[in-house]
């Protein structure tokens, strides 16, 4: 029995639209930072702080990063085998390291100092100490931002694997090929895990941990041609059985199966919405990063930092966290692309790792 068929094939092929973007790729990028955020936004729920998360969130919890690495994983093959942008590995590493590393290294030097004085409002100190600086750039659960873990295993994930396909393309194998090879080793990395010494170091256990992710978006887009002819990825009726299965998934011991599950069904969502002419998420598209950025400053400011001086129902405090952890970024965004002939612009645009002449606004017309 088929429980659907794709209704709308321009929404299966890896065709970029006016923007030089993939609709669903970027409506995928839009539910994955909403949802990062939102996850960042339930400080103040009763037993958070104590590791006692709500069934909902921790249901959200099994698939938002590995969302994340998979969309990675699947662009870094897009760009390079669609796109055909083949770059040398220095300089792959170079566009990466503007791209992730700077921006890391600038908003944590900006950020030490501030972040030493909350010691009344955070969960955890960081002493205004050298040392403490240090190992800010070098442990993930020191860092002054945390979640900036994700851009050193990002970084890791992005470098390793490119050149590993840089590698493969000189001795004539087909990249497609090793990107399942790839997902196969991730796999059994995730399975095993590294050496406790490695653990924490630079993210490198997120690294084990999420790498199959990565690979299985370098896999899917790989193989996207074929796997898109079985697949009723618009199919609502399909939309609900992955649903059913990511449920029944969560209660497994082993959570992968779960987090792919999760995967699966924000794909069937996003390619759902990008049949559509008009999307409600096509505003917040191309900002995902800058968002991730900057919205932790938010989610201090409107959670821990309001709740030290005011005291709200704990819902209250998610709901300014969310809205301003996504809008005030946006709005960032919003005044870089309008004003890119301003020096100050480009200079921060070139420490956010933001390419002003790449983005363009949703009508498809460069910024003004």
């Amino acid at each position: 029995m088929k429980i659907g068929t794709n209704d709308n094939k321009l929404a299966m092929k890896l065709e970029p639209d006016r923007n030089g973007r993939l609709r669903f790729i970027s409506y995928l990028q839009v539910i994955g930072i909403v949802l990062v955020v939102l996850g960042h936004s339930i400080h103040e729920c009763p037993g958070v702080t104590e590791g006692k998360l709500p069934l909902g969130f921790l249901m959200m919890y099994s698939f938002r990063m590995p969302l994340f690495m998979f969309v990675s994983g699947f662009l870094m093959v897009f760009t390079t085998h669609y796109r055909s942008k083949v770059r040398s590995v220095p300089e792959f590493i170079r566009i990466k390291v503007l791209r992730l590393l700077l921006p890391f290294a600038v908003l944590t030097l900006v950020t030490f100092i501030p972040r030493t004085f909350m010691s009344d409002v955070a969960d955890d100190t960081i002493e205004l100490r050298f040392s403490s600086l240090v190992h800010s750039f070098i442990y993930y659960d020191s860092m002054v931002i945390p979640y900036f873990w994700f851009l050193q295993a990002s970084f890791i994930l992005l470098v390793f694997n490119y050149a590993v396909l840089g590698a493969g393309r000189k001795l004539g194998i087909d990249y497609k090929r090793i990107t399942l090879i790839l997902t196969g080793f991730f796999f059994i990395i995730s399975m095993t895990g590294l050496p406790q010494a490695l653990n924490n170091i630079f993210s490198i256990d997120r690294v084990a941990a999420l790498g199959v992710y990565f690979t299985a978006g370098m896999a899917y887009c790989s193989y996207s041609d074929k796997v898109d002819k079985w697949v009723p990825w618009t199919s609502k009726i399909f939309l609900i059985v992955v649903i059913s299965v990511w449920a029944g998934c969560f209660f497994l011991p082993e959570p992968t199966l779960c987090s792919f599950a999760g995967i699966t069904m924000c794909i069937v969502l996003a390619k759902i919405l990008a049949t559509k002419e008009k999307c409600f998420l096509d505003h917040l598209v191309g900002a995902n990063y800058i968002i991730f950025l900057l919205s932790w400053y938010c989610n201090v400011l409107t959670q821990q930092v309001l709740h030290h001086y005011v005291e709200m129902p704990w819902w209250i405090y998610t709901i300014l966290s969310l809205t301003s952890g996504v809008y005030i970024p946006w709005l960032v965004y919003r005044y870089l692309l309008r004003h890119p002939q301003s020096r100050w612009v480009r200079l921060t645009a070139f420490l956010l790792g933001q390419n002003l002449h790449k983005s363009k606004n949703p009508s498809g017309k460069t910024a003004d």
